[in-house]
């Protein structure tokens, strides 16, 4: 057989291939001083720590372990003098009911004005300077954080402090609920500029961009040399299969649409080739391959490119010559043909899913289900029986092909009837179903291209995607797979309709009357 020749491989880097690798020396250097450098702006210089000036405890909930508490929170370092205030309360102790947000910031203010004048600022519209509160409210379930004008916090801050006990309020760990929002108050309170989020994320950034790049100019050459080490063998199998091919694509049958279809892969596939010898020349033998090939993108590039030309020829050859195979009833048919059935059957083991939640079903479900489960064995004994006509050569393939197509477009109009029943049974309203229907849009059809299928090819062409276009009937390589698939997206599409996700959330602040600015906030946990 005449092979065509394998083209002849470039032995040497070009100049400007290996000027770029030289060039890439000195930027890494110069990257590992930018991370350096990014280091050193990170490390975090020595806190200021100041204990709190006083430190007190009102549980009128029994929640607290008080003593050990008060000397856990005497140990807590802030970067100045505070008074650091815990009171524990029930917000309906003090009128307010736990259904209203501001509940427990009216409780601590009302707290305040009657029980603890100490707390308030001389003009009683705020919170006493050097003063940091934590409340909690165990049965009502909500936690605050306050502060006089001095030392308080931004809104997102006393967000955060709060945030920082909800983990351990909600399993009824108290002591170490406060103690975390005390530690988070104290890192918080003047936090030096170079700590500050945007700060840490925009050096966060810089570190990991160096890092990235760093990494990048020696894993993406390594990675450009490996597709093309590993590309160049499929690369030398496809040109040595390229007489074999262009032959089994010149005898197919031309009046068989399941042969149309793969002769316009064979007119894709000679691109190919095209491409593939082009991309091939550029690139250098390995022998000849300096160390900087793979720094420069446009080697990447060309490497990626080609890896992805080979690996579509590859699979695209052997393809032809089995669909020529099967046309021909020749060669490793059996295959082929077990390529074919092998949709149909997955439908059929799909439906032991389908029936299997009988007890959720309508009857007029259930009766839909009864008809297709039916269909299905219907559709098995037609495999066992067209298999058998193939190997007596009883019935030519393109018959039998065009059978199964049959057969599959009688699944899915069985798919169909029970889609519409079970669509019907379950939407409590046209805009129900309407979330149903349009779950259709999410089914995934790329098993219908894994398939390999002639007869998904011959339908692609004639209708342009798997599943068919808005003005033919439903049709799928692997019905039942796809209702399967739908049920699932379409329970999941109903539950969100149903249940939307819910926008509440964060902290209050503010309170229920006025005449009171007090800083602080509260949340619910």
């Amino acid at each position: 057989m005449d092979f065509s020749p394998v083209p002849a491989v470039p032995h040497a880097s070009t100049p400007a291939a290996g000027a770029a690798g030289v060039r890439s020396i000195p930027r890494v250097l110069a990257l590992c001083a930018l991370l350096l450098l990014a280091l050193s702006v990170l490390v975090p210089a020595p806190a200021h720590a100041v204990p709190p000036s006083t430190v007190s405890v009102l549980d009128t909930t029994g929640s607290v372990q008080k003593a050990a508490l008060e000397d856990e929170l005497a140990e807590v370092d802030f970067r100045t003098e505070v008074d650091l205030v815990v009171l524990v309360l029930d917000v309906t102790e003090h009128g307010y009911s736990a259904s209203e947000d501001t509940a427990l910031n009216d409780t601590v203010r009302d707290h305040a004005q009657t029980s603890a004048p100490e707390l308030l600022s001389p003009d009683g519209q705020h919170f006493a300077d050097g003063t940091v509160i934590l409340a909690v409210d165990p049965v009502g379930r909500f936690l605050g954080t306050y502060a006089g004008e001095d030392v308080k916090l931004s809104e997102d801050e006393f967000n955060a402090v709060q945030e920082s006990m909800t983990e351990d309020a909600r399993d009824g760990q108290w002591n170490a609920a406060l103690l975390a929002g005390a530690e988070e108050y104290a890192d918080l309170l003047q936090r030096p500029w170079w700590q500050k989020p945007s700060a840490l994320i925009a050096g966060a950034v810089a570190l990991g961009a160096a890092v990235l790049t760093v990494v990048s100019l020696v894993g993406l050459r390594r990675a450009a040399r490996r597709r093309v080490d590993q590309s160049l063998p499929r690369y030398r199998d496809v040109l040595a299969k390229r007489a074999l091919t262009d032959a089994a694509a010149r005898t197919m049958p031309t009046a068989s649409p399941y042969a149309q279809a793969m002769l316009e892969e064979h007119e894709e596939y000679g691109k190919g080739l095209t491409e593939a010898e082009r991309l091939h020349a550029e690139l250098p033998a390995p022998e000849h391959r300096r160390w900087s090939w793979g720094f420069a993108s446009a080697h990447r590039r060309l490497a990626k490119d080609f890896e992805n030309t080979v690996s579509r020829l590859d699979d695209t050859d052997d393809e032809i010559i089995s669909a020529a195979d099967l046309l021909h009833r020749m060669g490793d048919w059996r295959t082929a043909w077990q390529r074919e059935l092998a949709p149909l059957q997955d439908s059929l083991s799909g439906l032991e899913q389908v029936v299997a939640e009988r007890e959720e079903m309508s009857e007029a479900e259930w009766q839909a289900a009864a008809e297709l489960t039916e269909l299905g064995g219907d559709v098995a004994r037609e495999i066992d029986t067209l298999t058998a006509q193939l190997e007596a050569d009883q019935i030519d393939p393109d018959s039998a092909l065009e059978r199964l197509d049959t057969l599959t477009r009688e699944l899915s109009a069985a798919v169909m009837r029970l889609q519409t029943v079970h669509i019907a049974e379950i939407a409590e309203d046209d805009g129900e179903a309407e979330v149903l229907r349009e779950a259709a849009d999410d089914v995934d059809f790329s098993e219908d291209d894994e398939y390999s299928s002639l007869r998904a090819r011959r339908h692609r062409r004639e209708h342009g995607s798997a599943g068919g276009s808005a003005s033919d009937q439903f049709w799928s390589l692997s019905p039942v797979l796809w209702y399967s698939s739908w049920h699932h997206e379409s329970t999941s599409a109903l539950e969100t309709h149903r249940n939307p996700p819910s926008s509440s959330g964060g902290s209050t602040s503010g309170y229920s009357s006025g005449g009171f600015s007090g800083a602080g906030s509260s949340s619910r946990f």
